[in-house]
């Protein structure tokens, strides 16, 4: 019997190391970020990100908008003065040109305290000066006698009124300057086109606003989007982690605690694990698997796969190597650590399941009492004595577990499956649970992603 025991132990061991070699291996330089990203990555990035793009972009909107609604109404109004030289001695062109040429600098006296004062004094307004001088210009478009004096304020009454009036008194100030002389040279500036109450303010421009805020949002969410995705590579879709983790998704199945939320959708996720599971093995059913999860919050119903194996016509036993793995098995009873260092017989420990054909054997209550090495050494011959009685024999554990973690169950299972779960697991994490399978030289079956909830 030792021998034969001896000869199964070998036989696991070279096979788990044919499977590892070259089975998988992980690209460090993304782990690692600093490989360049492709466009891939990018196009990866807008998918699973895409919830924190939105938001940026909402805030940026939502703050462009707040900041619109905070900023003061300003109203444009115009007025257009048409000047005129006469002259006796002259042409009508030379009198055009000199007005042409004349009417270029008037725009300057558009700034003279003592025409902003003549205008402060009109206006039925409590503008100050430097207020109004902030609020009025005036320009010459190119090649015409024509002068534009424009005012600017917060009422559209006052905008209009600020242009007639500064209009009226600029006129003045030009034909005082320029009729120095009347026999020989009469300038008029005549007001041409009055300023009317714009309907319409200037400032703010709601929709220019807008669109920044909707471009600021979008460049910080996408940038935001790639910094997380950097610093926090967590697990979001199965594609993206066979192409990271180059190891294969053999399943995706629903949480364990997601009793009665998945109905027939999550039972059928662990008949289709279990059909790639054949797939993988030639056809040929596993009789020892190992379900590596990732972290004590990723939780694989054992349960459903046991009731898959049923239909099958197939008897499980789930062993757990974890205590904090077993939800669904109460914490006193004796289990694997007490039958490994003889407490307890495997006929006390094991408990069977009333509406299936599956046991349970807990992973006991004085799992410190038990070394690794006795662990290692003691598993063999504990799983071929269920294998008496049971056709698959079902380890859940995790990489640091008590009384067993995943490097010892790995030597003695034909089938290794790491799982992970959505959202929570990272790659990070994965590269340490594939290390630790290569440093027993064990290759993984498959990557087996674990959803929170039931998916449409």
């Amino acid at each position: 019997m030792a021998k034969k025991l001896e000869t199964r132990s070998q036989y696991t061991y070279t096979q788990q190391q044919q499977a590892g070699h070259g089975s998988y291996r992980i690209d460090e330089s993304r782990l690692s970020g600093k490989q360049p990203m492709e466009l891939s990555d990018y196009l990866r990035v807008l998918r699973t990100r895409w919830a924190w793009i939105a938001l940026a972009i909402i805030l940026g909107l939502a703050g462009s908008l707040l900041a619109t609604s905070m900023m003061t109404p300003k109203y444009s109004a115009k007025a257009v003065l048409f000047i005129q030289a006469q002259s006796a001695n002259d042409t009508s062109y030379a009198r055009s040109q000199f007005a042409l040429q004349r009417v270029g600098s008037y725009p300057q006296l558009i700034n003279d305290p003592l025409l902003i004062e003549k205008v402060r004094g009109e206006l039925d307004t409590d503008m100050d000066f430097e207020a109004i001088k902030e609020s009025l210009s005036a320009t010459n478009p190119a090649d015409t006698v024509l002068l534009a004096v424009t005012g600017q304020a917060s009422e559209p009454r006052v905008a209009a009124n600020l242009a007639n009036v500064s209009a009226r008194v600029l006129a003045k100030n030009i034909e005082a300057l320029e009729n120095t002389n009347p026999e020989e040279l009469v300038v008029t500036a005549t007001l041409s086109v009055r300023a009317t109450m714009p309907a319409d303010p200037i400032s703010p421009r709601k929709t220019l606003n807008a669109a920044v805020g909707l471009v600021f949002g979008l460049s910080f969410g996408l940038l935001l989007a790639m910094f997380i995705d950097r610093v926090d590579p967590r697990i979001l879709r199965a594609k993206d982690t066979e192409r990271i983790i180059k190891l294969p998704v053999i399943g995706e199945v629903l949480d364990s605690q997601q009793h009665h939320k998945g109905g027939p959708r999550k039972l059928n996720g662990y008949r289709q694990l279990l059909s790639n599971i054949l797939l993988s093995n030639d056809g040929h059913l596993p009789r020892r698997i190992l379900v590596l999860n990732s972290n004590s919050g990723t939780h694989f119903d054992a349960e459903q796969l046991g009731i898959a194996l049923a239909s099958m016509g197939k008897k499980a036993i789930v062993v757990y190597g974890d205590a904090q793995q077993q939800q669904l098995v109460p914490g006193s009873e004796p289990g694997v650590s007490e039958v490994l260092t003889g407490m307890t017989s495997l006929d006390v420990a094991v408990q069977q399941r009333e509406h299936i054909p599956m046991g349970i054997l807990p992973a006991g209550t004085t799992t410190q009492m038990l070394r690794k090495f006795d662990a290692s050494r003691l598993l063999e011959s504990l799983i071929c004595e269920l294998e008496a009685s049971y056709d698959v024999v079902i380890v859940m554990t995790t990489s640091e577990a008590e009384p067993v973690d995943g490097s010892v169950a790995a030597l003695h299972c034909d089938c290794v499956l790491v799982t992970a779960k959505t959202k929570q697991t990272t790659y990070k994490k994965l590269r340490q649970i594939v290390d630790d399978l290569s440093a027993v030289r064990v290759g993984a079956t498959g990557l087996v992603i674990i959803h929170g909830k039931a998916r449409g």
